[in-house]
Order: structure tokens, then sequence, then C-alpha cells
């Protein structure tokens, strides 16, 4: 549970007043996501819809783990509350949080609240209850200091930089610098994440951790591939049974292992773990020992994989709240695109569903809104070579097609082919079997009209029509069906 609260905002940057929704009690007890957006910074970093400049917003903040029986309150001094008022604020929000608390579940703790006076104070208490000591903040303190030193030098320099500083660059300063990515992603910084990017590439290419980070992403990606075809090879029809000795034939691979939780996570249920379960009933001595350190390590993996899951939809469900509640559907949309993804489509999706079966006409006409945006403004900024493929495909009729692809595919050179390729690719992956066919016969087309580019494939369908390379193609598009 995120409780929050409507206000107003101006924008710090270009004076904007829009509606925000801003939070004010988090409970990683209920929202156990609200924890690593807290710590990361993303927490009441609020986006203006005109201009897209992202600011801190200030309010005062409760925050319960119930499982460490932990209860924090900051209220920000520059709010200049006076005491009357903040004991009433302190009060209010314990209240809030005792009362969604089952009494038989209530502890003393709820009744005397911790409080800190700075946000970064409040994270401390935090990691304190997580067992993370002040040496090992201090610790990854070095490493953003480090990190720090990369920013503040040219590219030029950082190989010198590597050579003083390559103790300190390993797997964990890695982690760090991808949280700084992503952290500057989500709250409106993508030169800062595009930076991070570039200097997290070179630092991968050019230190001895950054190597053992590429092979073990070379060997996981290998693993991935094997793991892939040997399910295939499997097929549909693969028993309960023979899923469960795949699985137990991989046990001393964490590679293989990942892989397989990665690529067919559904099928680690709750039938598959009783299956487990039964056979390490079952088993004795030292394959009793092996078969529960599996059990454990699917467990991690699989709640890794849910956990990341569970990471996106919170993002694209933030990023749709903050779109649906501008003033400007559009401005809100175009500092985001970066955002909208095939996860923020379904969520969207998700929303118009849930709206047209509890009959809320002012919410489905929002959402509808939104997605037209959405989806125009995409086609908006597809390259132009994304934006001919699309005109071709929403044509009348086939003949109105090809005359668009006699006429354009030319100006594009083989470059088009390999995007007509890879598109008809991703409609055959998302069950657009005729739409992919279509797609290809396309392609068949443009390639005698881009010139000496190769045909596509053995595979490859060409128009029925089947023009000469010298005869132009003149039919009346129009008329005919």
């Amino acid at each position: 549970m995120s409780q929050v609260v409507r206000t107003t905002l101006s924008c710090t940057q270009c004076g904007t007043s829009f509606p925000a929704v801003v939070e004010q009690i988090i409970d990683v007890g209920r929202d156990p996501q609200a924890k690593q957006r807290f710590l990361s910074g993303r927490v009441n970093m609020i986006a203006c819809p005109q201009c897209g400049h992202t600011f801190a917003v200030g309010t005062p903040l409760l925050y319960h783990d119930p499982a460490k029986k932990l209860l924090i309150i900051h209220v920000p001094m520059q709010l200049s509350i006076a005491a009357q008022e903040r004991e009433r604020v302190i009060g209010d929000l314990t209240r809030r949080v005792t009362d969604s608390v089952p009494p038989a579940q209530r502890g003393a703790y709820l009744l005397n609240p911790k409080q800190a006076l700075t946000i970064p104070g409040m994270i401390d208490m935090i990691l304190d209850a997580d067992g993370i000591t002040e040496e090992m903040r201090e610790a990854q303190r070095a490493k953003m200091q480090v990190l720090n030193m990369f920013l503040q030098t040219r590219p030029d320099g950082w190989a010198t930089l590597i050579e003083e500083q390559n103790d300190k660059i390993d797997e964990e300063f890695f982690q760090i610098v991808i949280s700084t990515i992503q952290n500057a992603a989500d709250t409106g910084r993508p030169e800062m994440a595009e930076a991070l990017s570039g200097l997290y590439n070179f630092l991968l290419q050019n230190t001895t951790g950054g190597q053992a980070i590429l092979q073990a992403m070379q060997a996981q990606e290998a693993s991935f591939q094997q793991v892939a075809a040997e399910l295939q090879a499997m097929g549909e029809d693969m028993t309960r049974d023979q899923f469960t000795d795949f699985v137990l034939n991989s046990r001393d691979d964490d590679h293989r292992l990942q892989a397989i939780v990665s690529l067919i996570r559904p099928a680690f249920d709750y039938g598959f773990f009783q299956a487990l379960t039964a056979r390490i009933d079952d088993a004795e001595g030292e394959e009793k020992e092996k078969l529960l350190v599996l059990r454990e390590r699917l467990n991690l993996f699989t709640a890794a994989i849910d956990e990341q899951t569970q990471i996106v939809l919170q993002r694209a469900t933030e990023t749709l709240r903050l779109i649906i509640n501008s003033q400007d559907i559009d401005a809100a949309i175009r500092p985001r695109l970066d955002q909208i993804d095939d996860t923020f489509l379904a969520v969207l999706q998700a929303n118009i569903q849930q709206a047209e079966q509890a009959g809320d006409t002012a919410t489905l006409e929002r959402l509808q809104q939104v997605l037209d945006r959405v989806l125009a403004i995409i086609r908006d900024s597809a390259p132009p070579q994304i934006k001919l493929i699309n005109e071709i495909m929403t044509q009348e009729n086939d003949d109105a097609a090809y005359a668009l692809i006699e006429a354009r595919a030319p100006q594009f050179g083989p470059e088009l082919l390999d995007l007509m390729d890879a598109v008809a690719d991703d409609l055959e992956e998302n069950d657009q079997a005729e739409n992919a066919e279509r797609l290809r016969d396309f392609a068949d087309f443009a390639a005698e009209h881009i010139g000496d580019a190769p045909q596509f494939g053995p595979g490859s369908h060409h128009h029925p029509h089947d023009h000469d390379h010298d005869h132009a193609h003149s039919h009346d598009h129009g008329d005919e069906e």
C-alpha cells in the first residue's frame, strides 16, 4: 500500500500548474516494490507534462515495514510546519497505517515512529534494519565517488582513470552504474542515462571486472540458445514428468537453470514444485540434499523473474497514470516515448477493458484518447522506412501497396528490405502469420525496384503479377479490387 494525495503543483522550470499524485505512506508489507522505488530516489519525482522537467516534491512521508517492525516519519524542514501542526500530521499518518494493520498484528512500534530529519537519514535507518552496516555503506559511497570521477572526466581520460581505479570496478560497481542509469531514465534525465550507458559499455570492454561480466553474459547467452533449442525439440506435448526430468538434469548448471526459468516461467507453478517436493521426500542422503538445493535455487530464480516483471509493470502503470492525469496528453507522451513499449500498451489495453466492464464511460474515453494519441505519435516519430512499411500495410488493396512501393522504395535502398524482413518476423512471432506473409510478398516486389539487392530466401513469395524489370507498373490501382 502506498497511500497518495492529489494536489496541484507548479513546475519549477516552466511554471506550468498541473494536477499530480504525491505519495505520503509507503507500506512495503503491502507493496514490496515501493521499497526499491524509495531507495532509488523515484518516489515523488514528478515530471511536468508541459516541458518534461522532473523535480522532487517535498511532503510528509511515512515508511512502514511490518516484517522488520519499522515505522519512520519524515517531515521536510522546508515546509516550515509549526510544532502543533507537525504533531497532527505525524499522528494522522500513523493512525492511517495503524488502521490498515489487523488488530492482532499491531505492535508497540506503531505507537512510537522513528523520526528522520532528512531523506538520506531515512534511507540509513532502512538499510540499518536490513543489516547493511555503515562500513558497507561507506564502501558503496566510495564506489559512487569513483563513478562521479568518471562522469567528471572526458572520455579520452577514462583509460588513465581505469589504471588508477581498476580494483574498485567490480560486479557491485557495475550494478551501481546500472541502477544509476535506470534512476536517471525514470526521473526524466535522458542525457544522464545516455552518458552513463556510454561509460558502462566502455568499462565493460576495458576493465578486468567488465571482461568477467562479458564472459558470464556470453556463457549465459550460449546456455539460453541451447536450452531454447532443446525445449523446442521436446515440443508442446512435453509432460510434467518430462519437464521435471529436464530441469533435474540441469541442476548443476545455474546458467541453464536461469535460462529455463526465463524461457518458460509459467511452467514453474504450484504443480511443478509439488512434484519436486514429492521427489525430495522420496530421496535420501546426498541426492536429497542436492534436490533441496535445487528447489532453493529455483525459488530464487523465479522470484527474481517475478520481481523484474512486477517492476516493469509498475513503471508502465506509473507512466500511464502520469499521462492520464496530464492536461496536455501529447506533451506528456512525447518526453516518454522510450517508456512506451509492449508492456505499457498491454497495461493500457487492460485498463480499457476494465473501464468497459465497469461501464465507466468517462475513464474509457480518456484511456481511448491516450491510446489513439500514443499510436499517432509513435507513427509520427518512426524512422521514414518504418513509416513507409506502415503505409504499405494499411493501403486499401494490394495494388495500391505495390504502386506505393514502386514510387518510394528505391529512395531507401537495401536497408528497407532488412527492416521489412525484421517486421515480418515480429508479426509472425505475434501470431500474425497472414500479415507476415503479405509483408514478405511486398518485400520481394520491393527488392525488384530497389536494385541489385537479394531476394528474400527460399521461402520467398512473389507478386502474383510478376512484372518484368523493364515494364512500368502502370495499372489504375484505384479501380482494381
